[in-house]
């Protein structure tokens, strides 16, 4: 019976901790540089233009941005930064993929 109590106990803290994570606002790191912007969908945190990837970026997070890079090869503006699950990976997005950008 106990064993069973620690298990519903950890599951539930599991599901908890998940149902914190979807519902919390879009935010990026405390630096106080740059501009933070929603991502409005999935996509891929590049470790340069059109680079390899390094992580999934989840829609509805914030982002931060540090700089703009331009690929003249198809037009697709990127925008340098990092995401709000791994603030100290930086990495390149299309700025597409970016809405709801403001100055903090």
């Amino acid at each position: 019976m106990r064993k069973g109590l620690l298990r519903v106990l950890m599951v539930m803290s599991l599901v908890l901790a998940s149902g914190a994570a979807v519902a919390s606002p879009a935010s990026a790191s405390e630096d106080p540089t740059g501009v933070i912007c929603v991502l409005n969908q999935n996509t891929w945190l590049r470790a340069s233009e059109h680079g390899a990837v390094l992580r999934t970026l989840t829609a509805g997070r914030g982002f931060r941005s540090h700089g703009i890079g331009s690929d003249t090869g198809t037009g697709v503006m990127w925008i340098y930064g990092h995401g709000a699950e791994a603030p100290w990976q930086d990495g390149w997005v299309p700025q597409s993929n970016l809405s709801g950008c403001y100055q903090p």
